[in-house]
């Protein structure tokens, strides 16, 4: 038997897609039983999805406004709950990178997610996931 089991979390409705893959709109959200690691999948390509970790897990001083325009296209108001995921990118062996450039912005209320491009400076598209752990292991 299969010791890792998938979580499903629910949809997800993309109404711009997600930058490179804007014909895609249908997402489910998944989570690895006991890892910080969700899958936002799409549900019309099988093969197109991203892991992606909530951010505040591993980067506890992370955070940023959310603009008008996102709100607004996520129809976020006053009692909307947030959730909010960074794409990581595998490089290599044990080398993964975390887009904090970019958030997943997702309307829990309504299901809209939206990829958030941040106005900000501070953030990098690839920030190293590992590196606090890694830095520690000589």
């Amino acid at each position: 038997m299969n010791a890792s089991q998938q979580v499903e979390l629910g949809k997800l409705f993309f109404e711009d897609g997600i930058p490179g893959f804007s014909h895609l709109q249908f997402f489910q959200l998944m989570q690895e039983e006991e890892s910080p690691f969700f899958l936002i999948q799409s549900t019309e390509e099988k093969d197109v999805g991203f892991w992606v970790i909530d951010p505040f897990s591993f980067f506890p001083e992370y955070k940023f406004e959310i603009s008008d325009v996102a709100k607004g296209a996520l129809r976020i108001e006053e009692q909307s709950q947030i959730a909010v995921f960074s794409i990581v990118t595998i490089r290599g062996s044990n080398q993964a990178t975390v887009n904090l450039k970019a958030p997943i912005v997702v309307n829990l209320s309504n299901r809209m997610g939206r990829q958030v491009i941040l106005q900000e400076d501070t953030y990098s598209i690839r920030q190293p996931l590992f590196e606090q752990q890694a830095a520690g292991r000589r």
